[in-house]
């Protein structure tokens, strides 16, 4: 298992070597500033308070990467005690390093690494999901630039291209996402408030029966079932946007889970999806720029 100061050398090389961030816009005297707002329950929240969720879950992979399980629940727990507001000025930073070790390591490398969540996570999902009664966690995200239909463009495009980076650097609790087709993709990320990983397959071409209901509101959407390896349904996802008159648009993201979880798991992947569709929403504005 690697060292710390192993780990960071990790990181120098794999920045050194070239490859493409998916960074931050900034914009110039001329061009408008992207301003990103995550509404949670009814509650607002700007970019610095989702960067902060983000930068506690940076610290908390990194961890779980770089030591033994145990070290990492350790670390996990950790993170339920700290209270106190993280730094957020090198998020943009440590978001890239991290993917670049996951690059690094390789699918074959991570699986080994998560095999043992997984082996947990499966059949507790399995069981969780046999009553076939979900509840929903929900999160907006409200972008002041770029078109529904455009930023759909743009992550359907990073599916079917395979893009792991753009993936991987949008939230630190993914650790494998693999598109093996258009429209499909193997995920194993830490979903929610769990403490362990898990692995599922999304195909946002076969959603019947999805049950998330459609918001009219919101006439662009994708969604889809989560699947185990065998096939059994353990979630699924609706994520529906719109165009706002003044500009932008707003992203209203769905992800249900077998009813029976703890509440904390819905609440917390509320976050999740702020941070992920925040930083997607950055790289489809920043991708208009180049």
């Amino acid at each position: 298992m690697p060292s710390r100061r192993k780990f960071l050398a990790m990181t120098a090389l794999a920045t050194g070597a070239g490859l493409t961030p998916l960074a931050l816009s900034r914009a110039s005297a001329t061009t408008p500033a992207l301003e990103l707002t995550t509404y949670i329950d009814g509650q607002r929240f700007d970019r610095t308070a989702v960067l902060q969720w983000e930068a506690r879950r940076l610290k908390v992979a990194a961890e779980r990467l770089n030591h033994h399980l145990p070290a990492a629940l350790s670390a996990e727990l950790g993170t339920l005690l700290d209270d106190s507001a993280p730094n957020v000025e090198t998020v943009a930073r440590d978001r890239q390093q991290l993917a670049d070790v996951k690059l690094r390591m390789g699918h074959t490398e991570l699986r080994d690494r998560l095999a043992a969540d997984v082996a947990v996570t499966e059949p507790m999902s399995v069981l969780a999901a046999a009553m076939d009664e979900w509840s929903a966690s929900r999160t907006r995200v409200d972008s002041s630039l770029g078109t529904a239909q455009g930023f759909l463009d743009w992550f359907d495009g990073r599916i079917e291209q395979n893009d792991e980076r753009a993936m991987l650097v949008a939230n630190p609790d993914h650790y494998l996402i693999n598109s093996p087709r258009a429209g499909a993709q193997e995920v194993i990320e830490v979903t929610g408030g769990a403490m362990l990983a898990a692995q599922f397959f999304i195909d946002y071409t076969a959603a019947a029966g999805v049950p998330i209901e459609e918001d009219p509101l919101y006439p662009i959407q994708t969604s889809g079932w989560a699947r185990t390896s065998d096939g059994t349904k353990i979630g699924a996802v609706r994520h529906q946007f719109r165009d706002n008159p003044a500009g932008g648009f707003s992203a209203q993201l769905t992800v249900v889970f077998p009813a029976t979880l703890p509440p904390r798991m819905f609440t917390e992947h509320q976050w999740h999806l702020a941070c992920e569709f925040s930083n997607w929403v950055t790289g489809y504005i920043t991708s208009t720029r180049a």
